[in-house]
C-alpha cells in the first residue's frame, strides 16, 4: 500500500503542473470564445480578453486568440482581416486554416478581392495544386492581378493529379481566368472538358456525396424557400451546385463568342434545375 502511495504521489507530482496548463488554457479559451460572441453581438469585449490573459499570459498561443482578433477585425472592416491572419500565421503556420475560414465567408458576401488578400496572408510552405486554384479562382471572380491568377493555374496543372475529377475543377477555373481576361476563344475548350468530366459523376458515384444522396431519395426533392423560388448553394448540394456554376461560367463564355443560342442551352438549363442565373454561383 505504502509503495501504491509513493508512486502514486510521484505520478502527481509529475502530471500535475501539464493538468494545470491544460486547466489554464481551457479557461482561458472559454474567455476568448465570450470575447468573440460579444464581438459578434456588436458588445464590448475588452474585458474578457484581459480575464483570458491572465489565464495564459502568451494567449497568442491560443487558436481562440486569433479567431477572436480575426473576428474582431472583420467586424470593423473586412480589408482589416488579412493583416490579423497574416500576424497569425508568422506566429504559428498552423494558424493558416484562418485563411479559408474567412475566404469562404467573404466569399459568400461576394467580397471577392478582400477574399484574395486573405489567402495570400494565410499561404506558407511550397505551394499546392489546391493552394494555387483557390487564390487563382479567388483573384478571378475578383477580376484582379488576372496575369498572377494565370500564371498560379497553369502551375496547378503542371502538378499530377490522382484523378480527372480535380483537374476538371482546375480545367474551370483557368477558364474563368481566361474569359475575365478577354480571352474566351481559349476558355470555352477547358470549360467544355470541366462540364465533360464532372456531369460524368452522378453523386452516387461520389464518395464525400452518398449521404447528400441517400437523404434526397429518402425526403424527396429540396423545395427552394426563397421568394425568387431558386435554390440556395445548402439547399441545391454540391454535386448540382458545382454543375450549374460551370455551366453559368460556359454561358458567359459563350455569351461573349456571340454563341447565342449555345449560351441560352445552359441558361435554360440553370433555370430547369432552379438555380440562380447570375454570379451567385461560383
Amino acid at each position: 500500500m505504502r509503495n501504491s502511495l509513493i508512486i502514486l504521489s510521484a505520478v502527481l507530482l509529475a502530471l500535475g503542473p501539464v493538468v494545470l496548463d491544460q486547466y489554464r488554457a481551457e479557461v482561458a479559451r472559454w474567455y476568448l470564445a465570450d470575447a468573440t460572441n460579444r464581438v459578434v453581438a456588436q458588445l464590448p469585449s475588452a474585458e474578457q480578453v484581459e480575464l483570458a490573459s491572465k489565464w495564459v499570459p502568451d494567449i497568442r498561443s491560443l487558436r481562440d486568440y486569433w479567431l477572436y482578433r480575426a473576428e474582431e477585425a472583420y467586424a470593423q472592416s473586412p480589408e482589416a482581416v488579412s493583416s490579423v491572419i497574416d500576424a497569425a500565421v508568422r506566429y504559428n503556420p498552423t494558424n493558416l486554416y484562418l485563411g479559408s475560414i474567412y475566404s469562404t465567408r467573404m466569399a459568400e458576401r461576394s467580397q471577392f478581392e478582400e477574399a484574395v488578400a486573405v489567402i495570400k496572408a494565410s499561404r506558407f510552405g511550397p505551394p499546392t495544386a489546391e493552394s494555387l486554384n483557390q487564390l487563382a479562382y479567388f483573384r478571378a471572380l475578383a477580376a484582379v492581378e488576372l496575369d498572377a491568377a494565370l500564371e498560379d493555374i497553369n502551375q496547378a496543372l503542371e502538378i499530377p493529379q490522382d484523378g480527372t475529377l480535380f483537374e476538371a475543377m482546375l480545367r474551370d477555373t483557368r477558364a474563368w481566368v481566361l474569359f475575365q481576361m478577354g480571352r474566351p476563344q481559349e476558355a470555352i475548350d477547358d470549360i467544355d472538358y470541366a462540364i465533360e468530366v464532372i456531369t460524368k459523376f452522378e453523386p452516387s458515384g461520389m464518395i464525400d456525396q452518398t449521404l447528400e444522396w441517400l437523404l434526397a431519395k429518402v425526403n424527396g426533392p429540396v423545395e427552394p424557400r426563397s421568394s425568387d423560388q431558386l435554390l440556395t448553394q445548402r439547399e441545391a448540394g454540391e454535386w448540382l451546385w458545382t454543375v450549374g456554376t460551370l455551366r453559368y461560367h460556359r454561358a458567359k463564355i459563350q455569351e461573349a463568342l456571340g454563341k447565342t443560342e449555345e449560351s441560352k442551352a445552359d441558361l435554360l438549363w440553370l433555370r430547369e434545375h432552379r438555380l440562380p442565373q447570375d454570379d451567385r454561383l461560383f
